[in-house]
């Protein structure tokens, strides 16, 4: 389905654009791009003319919204008649080795898709992003929309967004925490029963809508499940979260959850052996999933 979108002619355009898509996501680009309305992600592109020696971060504008245009680059979604100006983070480029002549470096924009983003589309429909660099159309693509595409946050993304919770951990951790704060680690392990909090995009609309002017907090419109498994072992435990919401309009969810009691067979300890987390939980929505590993005291 993928395939047939990318020979098909995006909104009448003919015009050359110039540049062309590396990828995708949050450590490894995907060619395939899938977003819930909401979805932070990173987009990779090739063939921008600015030289960018460090990251440029976006001045957000208040009361609590993304800037449109970062370093001179912006996007807006194209949905059938209508564009809707994409949020950008901040955006970064890659080195290129001393011998690569000429350069041709990544460019990578951190950034929010509009929440305006519909799932149910028309067959005759379509979905699909616009970038441009300066006045020039840099990019574009069809993206493919989906209910969820569930992401836990994880201190190895590579994007442009700051969180305090990673404080100086050098190991890749995913973001889950004790309400009060405190990152779950080998060295600050739970305990059954214990209530967490874990972080993550991708998780869809919400009631009341994320759209409404003033933004206002909500819960998540889809179910979500979660399933508990021991280090190496089968799925032991499932259950819904205690609930997931939608605190910030810039796309980050809460996914409270209580840990479950422990399974039948041992768990090792943590930290030993290359075992970072002793239980590795995933989280489930109609349309995909995520796991993130944590570490309990057996």
């Amino acid at each position: 389905m993928f395939a047939a979108l990318l020979s098909l002619p995006l909104w009448g355009q003919t015009s050359q654009t110039t540049g062309t898509l590396a990828g995708a996501g949050y450590r490894n680009a995907s060619p395939v791009i899938e977003a819930a309305p909401g979805q932070v992600l990173i987009v990779s592109l090739y063939g921008a003319k600015a030289r960018l020696t460090e990251p440029v971060y976006g001045k957000p504008v208040p009361p609590n919204l993304l800037a449109t245009t970062v370093g001179g680059f912006s996007a807006q979604l194209v949905q059938s008649q209508t564009r809707t100006s994409v949020g950008i983070y901040g955006v970064t480029q890659s080195g290129c080795p001393g011998s690569a002549i000429p350069c041709q470096p990544v460019t990578n924009l951190t950034l929010q898709v509009p929440f305006q983003l519909l799932t149910s589309l028309a067959s005759n429909s379509y979905a699909g992003l616009e970038f441009k660099e300066g006045d020039t159309v840099l990019m574009q693509f069809p993206i493919l929309p989906v209910s969820d595409k569930v992401h836990v946050i994880n201190s190895c993304d590579e994007s442009l967004i700051y969180y305090s919770v990673f404080g100086s951990e050098d190991a890749c951790t995913s973001a889950v925490v004790r309400p009060r704060g405190g990152l779950i680690t080998p060295r600050n392990p739970v305990h059954p029963g214990e209530p967490l909090v874990a972080f993550a995009y991708g998780m869809g609309d919400a009631t009341p809508s994320p759209v409404s002017v003033p933004f206002q907090a909500g819960l998540t419109k889809q179910p979500f499940i979660l399933r508990y498994a021991g280090a190496g072992g089968p799925a032991y435990w499932a259950q819904a979260p205690d609930g997931v919401s939608l605190t910030t309009s810039n796309g980050t969810y809460e996914i409270h959850f209580t840990v479950p009691p422990l399974p039948d067979s041992p768990l090792p300890p943590c930290g030993q052996g290359g075992i970072y987390g002793n239980m590795k939980v995933s989280v489930s929505g109609t349309h995909s999933s995520d796991t993130f590993d944590l570490c309990v005291t057996p």
